[in-house]
């Protein structure tokens, strides 16, 4: 019974190891993906995961970096990203998109639950492609390298 019990562990830790590996090279990460990514990072409260959708030499990257940690601590957060518009979106070997977006944000205090903020703005977005290498091969990562109105990531205001 013992060598049955080890079998079926060991064939459902190599199922499980098998299918993991196929997920993570399933598909190629694209700026579509990376904003999907950011925006359920932002509605989970995960600031260091919401940043890892920025280049860290960004010009303003620390003030961004302030307000997602700000944003996160004091609100909870409902975040929704719609591509409107990617100039590059026809060109597959294109390392940077200049995207449209239509952001929207909910912010409920978490001191106040009275206290909700609504945002939607349509927020211009520069990303680039960055390369890592990944064992033998070199994986595409998506990076925000600009961002305008930066406002769209500020702490609620309390009026």
């Amino acid at each position: 019974m013992r060598i049955t019990a080890l079998s079926l562990c060991g064939t459902g830790v190599f199922a499980c190891a098998f299918l993991c590996a196929l997920a993570l090279a399933a598909e190629p990460e694209t700026p579509d993906t990376r904003l999907a990514k950011l925006a359920s990072y932002l509605s989970d409260g995960e600031t260091v995961g919401a940043l890892e959708a920025f280049d860290k030499d960004m010009k303003g990257y620390g003030a961004i970096a302030g307000d997602i940690a700000a944003l996160t601590a004091q609100t909870e957060v409902l975040c929704s990203i719609d591509v409107v518009a990617d100039k590059e979106a026809d060109d597959e070997s294109s390392d940077i998109h200049h995207l449209d977006l239509d952001w929207y944000m909910m912010l409920k205090s978490r001191t106040d639950e009275s206290l909700v903020e609504r945002r939607r703005l349509r927020v211009a977005v520069t990303m680039q492609r960055f390369y890592k290498k990944s064992g033998q091969n070199y994986v595409g990562i998506w990076r925000i390298i600009s961002l305008a109105p930066e406002e769209i990531l500020a702490p609620i205001t309390i009026k």
